[in-house]
Formats: C-alpha cells, structure tokens, sequence
C-alpha cells in the first residue's frame, strides 16, 4: 500500500514482505549448507540439472564435491580471484556445474547465446578480459575464430559429450582431487563479481549487466518464500539470464530438479511436458499463447494433472490467455512474474492453498493482469512521464525500483566505472517499463516505453492491440508495430502467425480489433500474415527487428 507521509513520498510503495535481511556471506557457503540439510531427506539419487534431449545430468549429491574439484583444477590452470570465465555453450547441467565451482573462488562468468554474433564475441571476451572460455561442439569452432582476433591467450573448456581437441574436458576437471582450492579466498560480496549478463537488445544494442556475490545471492532470496516449488522445473531459457542464475540456485538449496531444453522448439514443448512431468514449467509469453491453443493437448495434460505451477515471464501475460490457460488447467496456478536483467524478479504471485485466479482491474477501458505485489527488499514508484512526479494508484508511468538484487551497473570496460545512466542520483533504477499499481500495490506493466506510441495525441501500447488479437481463435502468435505518419503520428500494422488451414482474412481481423477498441488502437496500416515472428536470442518476440521489417516493407 502507498506509504503514509509527505507528498514526496505518499505513493511509494514496498514489498507486503518487507525489509528481510540478506546473510552477507558468498553464495555458495549459503546455497552449500542448505544444500547439506536438504540432502538429509531428499533421494541421494536426485538430480539437480536435467539436460533435454542429450539427457546428461548433475545429482544434487554430487554438486558440493564437485565443486571443489573443478574450483581446484581451475586453480591449478591458472584462474584467480575476479579473473573471468567467458562461456558459450548450448549446455547447462555441466557449465552449471563449473560455474558454482567458479562461484567459490570469487571468479566470475559472462556468457553468450551460442547463434550470436562472433563480432560480439570479440568484444565481451576483451570487456571482461577472460582467460578461459567454455565451448560445446556446436560452438568451438566459432570461438576458435573469435580467439584469433584476441590479443591475450584464452584456455578451452569443453562440455557435451566427449573432449573436443584442443580442450580441457569437464570429465577431467571432476579429476581433480580438490588439493588446490585456495581455502585462503576472501570473497567481498559487496564488489566481487559474480555474473555479467547481457540485456536481450530490445531497445538497442546488447548490454553487459554486472551482478556481485551479494546480488545474486539477494536475487535468489527474493523467491525463496514465493516460488514454492518443491520437485520440478521445466524451462528452456538461456543459460547466462536471470532466471537460470537464480532459479537454479533455489532449486539447489529446495531439492527442485530442472529440466532444460538446450535447444528449444515449441513444436517439441507439450512431448516432453508428458515425459517429464513437471511441477512447474516457465515460459514467455508467445509461448504460453501458442500453448493456450493446443486445445486436445491441454486436455491430455489436465486429465494427467501434473502441472502445479505455470510461470510466465519476459513479457506481459495477457489476460485471454491467462483465462483460457486457467480453464484448460483448473488445478495449475498461472503465475505472470515482472523481472529484468538488471534486478533479477522484482514481482511474483504468491502461491496458496487453492488456485487462484490472476488479480486484475480494468485501466483506460482495458483489462489488465497483474504480475503480483513486490518480492521481498523491493521497493517501487511510478513516475509521470512528462512532470516525472510520483502518481498514485491506476495512474501510468514509468516504474523505478530499488532493491538489495540490482545490478552494479552497465560493463564499459576493463578498469573503468560501470555505467550507471539508468540510476538516478538517490539510487532508482529506472526500468524503461510503463506501468501502474493497484490500491493493493500490485503491480501492472502495460508496455516497454521505447515500443510505446501515439496515434492522434493518445499514447497506445502495441501489447495492448496483441492480447485482443489473440482472443481469435485463428490467431496464434502476434506482433504490432506502429509505422510513421505525418498526419496522425503513428499507424499500427499485426503481423499474425494463423492457425494452419484457417481461412481468416485481414479484413476479419482488422474489424475484430475495431469492434473492440477505441479508433486509436485500431490497425489502420492492416494485418499481415507471416509464418514465424522474428525471435531474439533470449528467447522474446524481437519487435525491434518486427518493426524494421514493417518499416522496409512500406517503404519507409
């Protein structure tokens, strides 16, 4: 709720959590001795990483000693304290493995999805000057051609099946026997580095976020009492963003197996959903949209009732989908979370004893879903976007947070400060998220400001225009994007993926829209229909490149 005061202050809002302390300890000696508890009552045969299709996976009761193997092989190769480890690899149950190892000598990590460009390569490995670099078959020879263009030598590690030539394999890191751990190691959580992971690019170009051993430890702990999973995960998100890093860090301390797609395809999402069988499973939003149409395979799946948890994050749910999602799976919760690479999750539903429906409310004569009230250490305010005063509550603006799991800052380079332009000088982070809160201070994210625009002085959001597309049954996927005009500022185009054989028309969606919604958020440029929506390498609908696609093919 908006904090008693001042008017400076009034419609500042915290976490129903409040402030809960975060131990000042590196990572792994909290992770490690809830870890050691757990294991007291798990299965000694539980598996903490599952790798889908290969199958290769990490036992909860091997994660400990391994650790100390690899952090002592990684000593004896040369790595120190703050040295970086550079990694860009399909894999995640054994480069998740390396990395807790690399967690206990206060080493750090940056990584790049693996159909990213080598030039890109070039410039993060000489960002954070890694000495070693993390491979898999897929991705080796890539990097062996990025590594001719850096100045300084660069020790392979390979993960995946067998040793690749030229490479230190993982099976023989594990043969190590761990007498060269520096015991020694003075970890300053407060500065060390732990993470630096890179920004999808949605509204430019990629970015290095550095994380410390404090905010990443902080980013764990902000879902440790609302996540409550308590078997199983399935996700398929990269191996260097915000949820691996902190998801399966709770999984470690809760005994939670997760099951990862290295490659993931949609197509092949629902098989494995029936082999594995999870407890909860995250997806993007497209996904989830693509998911709720799978009418006979949802039924299957209801019938099985397995799926406890639905998380959706990336993006904004919208509330068709969450209904449809809701009535095909009445004993699944559907959780929207709001996070970024920045903050980690910064707002989660809490769970309970029954399922419950996503609260919402109506704002500007939309519905809107709410991605639940602040985690714990969380603080929050919306700005007006042009006095940049705090509003109240169901007013728009732009979201600014404070908490314990922010970023350091943006990575410049090698010996230089960390770029904090999206902090304001009493330390807010501004988001770039247009948003609102309720009289209950949750929060709703409508769009990303820079995807924001005006048709005749009313400010619309294309996920707006999207969620009432996606109410057709035809319609399977969306993306909407606003071409310029000189007359009324902006005209808005959908490029729509269909249902297979429909026989909808422009014409029908174009009026479905328009019999819905006010003439601003009408598609006045039209529908076009595509058969794939440009997806980027973190795995979100890339409405960067949609619109430059629009913006070429109208010639503009």
């Amino acid at each position: 709720m908006p904090v008693p005061g001042d008017e400076r202050t009034a419609f500042l809002i915290h976490s129903p959590q409040g402030e809960l302390p975060v131990p000042d300890v590196p990572i792994m000696d909290h992770v490690f001795e809830r870890l050691r508890e757990g294991l007291k009552k798990w299965p000694q045969d539980k598996e903490w990483i599952v790798d889908i299709p290969s199958g290769r996976s990490i036992k909860l009761s091997e994660v400990e000693l391994n650790s100390y193997k690899i952090a002592s092989a990684f000593s004896r190769m040369g790595l120190k304290h703050d040295d970086f480890v550079y990694f860009v690899t399909y894999e995640l149950a054994q480069f998740y493995q390396i990395q807790v190892g690399l967690f206990l000598l206060g080493a750090a990590v940056r990584g790049c999805h693996p159909s990213d460009n080598p030039d890109n390569y070039v410039k993060q490995l000489k960002q954070v000057e890694a000495k070693f670099a993390i491979v898999d078959s897929e991705t080796i020879e890539k990097i062996r051609q990025t590594l001719k263009k850096i100045d300084h030598p660069v020790k392979l590690i390979s993960v995946g099946a067998e040793k690749l030539a030229g490479t230190v394999h993982f099976s023989e890191l594990l043969k190590d026997d761990g007498s060269a751990f520096p015991r020694d190691v003075e970890i300053d959580t407060e500065n060390d580095v732990a993470i630096v992971i890179n920004t999808s690019g949605s509204t430019g170009e990629p970015k290095g976020v550095v994380h410390t051993q404090k905010s990443v430890l902080a980013g764990m702990f902000g879902i440790d009492k609302v996540l409550q999973i308590k078997e199983s995960m399935m996700e398929f998100m990269t191996n260097y963003g915000v949820i691996s890093n902190s998801a399966l860090l709770y999984n470690l301390c809760h005994g939670v197996t997760t099951f990862h797609f290295t490659s993931f395809q949609k197509e092949h999402l629902i098989e494995n959903m029936l082999k594995y069988k999870p407890e909860c499973i995250i997806l993007y939003p497209y996904i989830a949209a693509w998911l709720s149409k799978q009418t006979k395979e949802l039924e299957l799946i209801n019938q099985l009732d397995f799926v406890r948890t639905i998380l959706v994050g990336g993006w904004v749910l919208d509330t068709h989908c969450s209904d449809v999602l809701s009535e095909a799976l009445p004993n699944t919760q559907i959780k929207p979370i709001y996070g970024m690479s920045e903050a980690f999750c910064i707002t989660m539903p809490q769970s309970g004893p029954q399922t419950e429906k996503i609260k919402r409310c109506v704002n500007e004569g939309k519905v809107y879903t709410s991605s639940g009230p602040l985690l714990q250490n969380v603080q929050c305010k919306v700005l007006d976007l042009e006095t940049r005063s705090e509003v109240g509550p169901y007013q728009r603006g732009e979201i600014l947070i404070k908490t314990l799991s922010l970023m350091a800052g943006y990575l410049v380079a090698p010996g230089k400060p960390y770029n904090r332009v999206s902090f304001t000088d009493d330390g807010w982070m501004c988001t770039g998220d247009l948003g609102f809160y309720d009289d209950d201070a949750h929060l709703y994210v409508v769009e990303r400001l820079t995807f924001v625009y005006k048709h005749m002085c009313h400010f619309v959001s294309p996920s707006e225009v999207e969620s009432l597309l996606l109410e057709h049954p035809d319609v399977l996927q969306v993306g909407v994007v606003a071409l310029p005009d000189p007359e009324v500022e902006s005209l808005a185009v959908a490029y729509v993926v269909k249902r297979p054989d429909s026989e909808c028309t422009e014409d029908k969606l174009v009026k479905h829209v328009a019999d819905r919604a006010p003439f601003f958020k009408h598609l006045h440029r039209g529908v076009k229909f595509v058969d794939a929506l440009p997806i980027g390498l973190g795995g979100k609908m890339d409405r960067s490149t949609l619109r430059k696609i629009a913006l070429q093919e109208y010639s503009f």
